[in-house]
């Protein structure tokens, strides 16, 4: 019940975020998140029962979704990074992948101290070490005098028209955004893959063990080699879209994913090894999944509102992904064996592939976004005083 209440509250809590990011810093709303995380931790530490403990969970769990590279990070690396911003997701979006060890180091301290004093000092170094952080935030390179990729202004008359340009190059309002096709495609894309990724996460151990005779541990151990997979794929489908076609990237990306369980549909492996070929596939295609959200956004729909759109998209995807566990699940009871819900997960991950090439390509992106900017810097200039 914490973990789906967890998937509840990220879906609706997303596009809010999005909105209050048009209204406040990303430095503010990483601090006060942070610090909700934090006093929520310590709160953990100290319940007396099951309401406590929902309660807390769902406050770490509010302070998480304002915190994590879900919404705010996507949006603000988007405003410093212009010439690799793929790139530069692909790196903010690796902190699972080196976070992920202590999940060792927490079973040894919950050994010798007790959760409870675990759980406290994990809340006290999060209240922390989030607020210094922040401090480090700036929200817009233009605070710098700078332009983003930390290119700086040329001479004096275009640093003077720095703020002209960011206005002019803020791309779509959000009504704007919503009367698009691509937004619309976008959502469905990114909400059928998560049906599949959302599925086989929820499912990846039970399946191993009942459909193809994997003892637990070797279950948990290929759970891991996914996750540590996935860090190819965080890195190089930043790097790739920010080279390529954005279409031919999805449809990829969507394409390695349905012959990842394609393979354990036909192969139907019974070792670590023999299941290697999805392993890595759907490792590198779950990766690759991640830091698209925001250089997407970004790049297809402008700044000016790249908040609201990137946490409509999440919510629009995590909502989507609730039904992803609940399908093989109930296939699972129905039927007593995962098979033709997998079956499921092929069709869905190959029907999204040719979906990406219904969106319009980046050249006409570009010119969308150029004209929306020079329609916005039209209005600011036409309510300028004298």
């Amino acid at each position: 019940m914490a973990f789906g209440m967890r998937q509840l509250e990220s879906g609706v809590a997303s596009p809010f975020i999005g909105f209050l990011l048009m209204r406040i810093t990303a430095r503010s709303m990483i601090l006060w998140s942070g610090i909700l995380t934090g006093l929520g931790l310590i709160g953990l530490g100290m319940i007396n029962g099951l309401f406590t403990f929902f309660l807390f969970f769902f406050i770490v769990s509010l302070g998480s979704s304002g915190a994590s590279h879900a919404v705010t990070w996507p949006v603000l690396i988007a405003r410093w990074f212009r010439r690799k911003r793929g790139m530069a997701m692909g790196f903010a979006v690796m902190g699972p992948i080196f976070g992920s060890p202590f999940l060792l180091l927490n079973t040894s301290l919950e050994e010798t101290f007790g959760w409870r004093a675990v759980l406290i000092g994990y809340g006290v170094v999060v209240t922390v070490g989030i607020s210094l952080i922040s401090l480090l935030i700036s929200n817009t390179p233009e605070e710098h005098g700078l332009h983003p990729d930390g290119d700086v202004p040329r001479d004096e008359a275009e640093t003077a028209a720095m703020a002209s340009r960011t206005l002019a190059d803020s791309g779509l309002s959000v009504h704007d955004v919503l009367h698009t096709r691509e937004f619309w495609l976008l959502v469905a894309y990114m909400g059928g893959m998560f049906i599949v990724n959302s599925g086989i996460h929820g499912h990846q151990i039970p399946y191993l063990i009942l459909d193809r005779g994997f003892s637990p541990t070797e279950a948990a151990f290929s759970v891991t080699l996914v996750f540590l997979f996935s860090a190819i794929g965080r890195m190089g489908g930043g790097m790739i879209m920010d080279r390529s076609d954005y279409r031919s990237v999805l449809a990829v990306m969507a394409t390695v994913m349905g012959l990842s369980i394609l393979y354990l549909q036909l192969a139907e492996p019974s070792t670590v090894f023999g299941a290697m070929p999805f392993i890595v596939m759907f490792g590198v295609g779950f990766g690759s999944m991640i830091p698209i959200r925001g250089t997407l956004g970004s790049m297809m729909f402008g700044l000016r509102s790249l908040g609201p759109v990137i946490g409509m998209m999440q919510g629009g995807a995590v909502a989507a992904g609730v039904f992803g566990p609940i399908y093989l699940g109930v296939m699972f009871d129905v039927n007593g064996t995962y098979r033709e819900a997998m079956w499921g997960l092929v069709v869905i991950s190959f029907v999204m592939a040719p979906m990406a090439f219904l969106m319009s390509s980046p050249k006409y992106l570009r010119e969308r976004r150029a004209q929306a900017g020079e329609d916005a810097l039209a209005v600011a200039d036409s309510g300028a005083p004298e």
